[in-house]
């Protein structure tokens, strides 16, 4: 007898794994083909197994809570069958699991269908060594690796399903020509699947046998983690590594009699067969780590018949196969359309070498008809080798710059190409546009052809993929790629790789696209060396700013101190300022204490720790910084309401923020509705991490507005001074001063340093374009502005408030005097 509490899924995989019910006497693990539920049932059951006819039969109540919030309790029976202390291939498991609620009662479902194949005591029954020759088909294919080559080590089991039961493959159908003539099975499928995937259920490492599922699927994105089971659109089969042919050979079978119910589901009709290889030779047609196919031992007349099947698999595992080989087959038009140019005499540029990291690039594809994307261009061979990179690393730059920098001759190489483009604008179409345009959400293109490494150029033929009707994928091999380099040290080109993709067909071919451009921000040595050099300087610029920061407040603290007649003339709008400028950028930035957050795509280097540790100390410093803003804040705010012109300094303080308030949210709007829509800055990463070209977003533009504010700290103070013609010395030069040329020096850095190269993401440290305006035209005119503001505080303390107001707007001084009479 069983008894205990279950939920559905997990009691129908002890049955098969042998765990949590001893009392079955199962043996271990196999996955589960558990369908045709969706809600997750808890059951209290209790029953009997009987070992003789192999059937379960439980009862009891169950709770499956909806997602609306609603409990049900139902009362079920669950009843499997045949479960054996044996198995094969054509073992199934079957059962219900029922409702015994009325049903009008909401607590009633409808039966729900079990099925699943068994893993007690497996036994290979349709494959052998001997059987290999039987179930293999007639092979033209090339030489393939050998399964020791592919092990690499490794067990058989734990390679496969590293390489080939973790993958998707997509589907060629060969000679389909009608549907009844696609796939196996008698049915009509109106969609025809475009990929499958392959899952293991049993794998011995020894005898190289495998016990899997094949399944079908019309979505590749779904079909990764697509765990529902169709028995419809799921073949199950035994395999066999061939040592001979090295290919996996498999025989499939499909289940049967699951049209009503699976009451009756059984394995058969195992005439379907899959092999499996490793290619050993890539050429520009054929880049697939993983290649095989699905055929049928049945003729063209017989029921179930299907044309040939070829898959491949859509991840490239090149690391995996480190003895793969490049085919090189299109030298002809390679030498034709892709002259060799003259090295001009005052032309001798270093470019990069074929096998270095910055022949690996991200760009920017924008077609004729205003469609863009983004783009990688992978290098896969140079001449008769892989390409192959290591992830920079700091060491590995500053080794790289002891190599000789003088140019020298570097000669062409032969080198092949993957380029894959995503598309992010729909095409404009028109009844006259080509349909065979690149509609398509991407472009998948392989290349081969020559680079001049005196020239810089790149120049490949491609032949892009296809998806055409019924899952035929076709290729398209009349394609041209140009890509000019940047030198490794100068401007020529604009420090960019630019290039174009077209097509050398007739306008009237139903293949011809338009032409598409090509741009990406290149990387060189020089370029590496620069920025750390910069990143060096900038940070260091960041904490000495920070200090004299907290100097000048702590000299301010000081002369509130010795002075505190004095410090109820403070602006507090200013004060306020001053301390949200430090706070903001620490709560926007408050994972860089603890964690340095390395979002993909936008880390330079692996610094081992090196920048997150200066970030941390420059977070410190402005936190010690926002601290004492609010420390003075406090000061002047509590000084005061105890003084006795309290009423008028409050006066002040209210006409200052009138004034204030409105200038800063109208300025904030002007910002918004500038027109930079079509203002891109391109900010390249080494060629290991996705290019990223940075259009200023609505936030961007704000941060640096806040900047632009916090630049003219001095605003609020001077018009408090205005308006309570105070002549005290409120505020402290070395503090205003001070303050005001950390706020100006990184515009006068940023007007006169070296811009001629290209600047990476994440190097913006001390001129952070994300957190103030930065230009020519600003980098002059808000340091004039910081130093006025300056000055006219200076004038305001030692001659009043109104000094630099015309007489006849001033405020009238005659209540300045007004004698007071006491009650005596």
């Amino acid at each position: 007898m069983i008894e205990g509490s279950f939920e559905l899924q997990g009691l129908l995989e002890s049955i098969l794994y042998g765990s949590g019910s001893s009392q079955l006497s199962v043996p271990p693990r196999v996955p589960p083909a558990v369908a045709d539920y969706s809600n997750p049932f808890i059951l209290k059951l209790h029953g009997f197994w009987s070992e003789s006819s192999g059937e379960l039969c439980m009862v009891g109540t169950g709770s499956a809570l909806l997602q609306e919030g609603t409990l049900l309790t139902p009362v079920v029976v669950l009843k499997l069958y045949n479960i054996k202390t044996s198995s094969s291939i054509t073992t199934l498991i079957t059962g219900t699991l029922e409702s015994l609620s009325p049903s009008n009662d909401n607590n009633y479902f409808e039966t729900i269908s079990i099925l699943m194949p068994p893993q007690l005591n497996y036994k290979f029954t349709i494959v052998s060594g001997d059987s290999v020759d039987e179930i293999s088909s007639e092979s033209h294919f090339k030489e393939n690796f050998p399964i020791d080559s592919v092990l690499q080590g490794r067990s058989f089991c734990s390679k496969f399903t590293s390489l080939v039961f973790r993958n998707v493959f997509n589907l060629q159908y060969t000679g389909c020509r009608s549907s009844k003539k696609c796939l196996p099975g008698d049915g009509v499928i109106a969609n025809l699947p475009c990929s499958i995937s392959l899952s293991a259920i049993n794998c011995t490492g020894v005898l190289k046998r495998v016990r899997i599922f094949l399944k079908f699927d019309d979505n590749i994105k779904h079909s990764r983690h697509d765990k529902r089971f169709d028995p419809s659109t799921t073949l199950i089969g035994e395999g066999i590594w061939d040592d001979k042919k090295n290919q996996l050979h498999v025989l499939l079978c499909r289940f049967l009699d699951i049209e009503n119910s699976w009451s009756n589901a059984h394995v058969g009709d195992c005439t379907t067969g899959l092999s499996l290889r490793f290619p050993t030779i890539w050429s520009i047609k054929e880049t697939s780590t993983i290649m095989g196919k699905i055929w049928t031992n049945k003729t063209e007349d017989d029921s179930g018949y299907f044309e040939n099947i070829v898959f491949r698999s859509t991840e490239n595992h090149m690391h995996a196969l480190p003895d793969l080989k490049y085919e090189y087959t299109e030298h002809y038009r390679v030498r034709n359309l892709c002259p060799e140019k003259k090295l001009g005499r005052n032309r001798k540029r270093r470019y990069p070498s074929p096998n270095s990291i910055g022949m690996k690039f991200n760009m920017l594809v924008e077609s004729s008809e205003g469609r863009t994307g983004w783009g990688s261009a992978n290098a896969l061979t140079v001449n008769s080798q892989l390409y192959m990179h290591a992830r920079l690393s700091f060491a590995s730059i500053r080794d790289d710059f002891s190599k000789p920098t003088r140019w020298e001759p570097q000669g062409r190489a032969n080198i092949s190409y993957r380029i894959d483009i995503k598309w992010h604008t729909p095409p404009k179409l028109t009844d006259e546009d080509n349909a065979s345009i690149v509609p398509d959400e991407k472009m998948e293109i392989t290349a081969e052809g020559i680079y001049d490494a005196d020239t810089g150029g790149l120049c490949m033929i491609g032949c892009r993929k296809l998806d055409q009707p019924l899952g035929n994928a076709s290729i398209d091999c009349g394609i041209l790629l140009n890509f000019q380099f940047a030198p490794v040290k100068g401007l020529e080109n604009g420090g960019y790789i630019r290039g174009e993709i077209k097509s050398i067909r007739e306008k009237s071919d139903l293949l011809y696209f338009d032409h598409l451009d090509v741009s990406s921000v290149a990387y060189n040595r020089e370029q590496a060396r620069h920025t750390i050099w910069t990143m060096d300087l900038e940070i260091a610029l960041v904490v000495i700013s920070q200090t004299l920061v907290c100097l000048s407040v702590r000299s301010q603290l000081y002369h509130s101190k010795r002075h505190p007649n004095r410090l109820p003339f403070t602006s507090l709008v200013m004060l306020v300022i001053l301390a949200l400028g430090q706070l903001i950028p620490l709560v926007l930035n408050y994972e860089a204490l603890f964690y340095h957050k390395n979002d993909q795509g936008t880390v330079l280097f692996q610094t081992g720790g090196w920048l997150e540790a200066n970030e941390v100390i420059i977070r410190i410093t402005s936190m010690v910084a926002f601290l004492l803003y609010f420390r003075i804040l406090q000061q002047a705010f509590s000084s005061r309401s105890k003084d006795g012109n309290g009423k008028g300094l409050w006066f002040a303080e209210k006409m200052t923020l009138l004034v204030t308030l409105p200038s800063y949210v109208s300025g904030a709007i002007i910002v918004l509705l500038v027109d930079r829509a079509n203002y891109k800055r391109d900010i390249v990463l080494l060629p290991i991490s996705p290019v990223d070209y940075w259009q200023r977003s609505t936030l961007d533009d704000l941060k640096s507005y806040a900047g632009l504010i916090s630049d003219g700290f001095l605003f609020p103070q001077i018009l408090f001074n205005i308006f309570s013609n105070s002549r005290e010395n409120a505020l402290r030069p070395s503090f205003y001063i001070g303050t005001s040329l950390v706020r100006l020096l990184p515009h006068v850095y940023d007007l006169y340093c070296d811009h001629s190269y290209v600047e990476y993401k994440g190097t913006f440290i001390y001129a952070n374009p994300a957190e103030n305006f930065f230009s020519t035209v600003w980098d002059v005119i808000i340091p004039i502005g910081v130093l006025l503001f300056a000055a006219i505080i200076y004038l305001q303390q030692q001659f009043g408030g109104c000094c630099i107001v015309p007489k006849r707007f001033r405020w009238s001084e005659s209540y300045e005097n007004i004698p007071v009479v006491s009650e005596s």
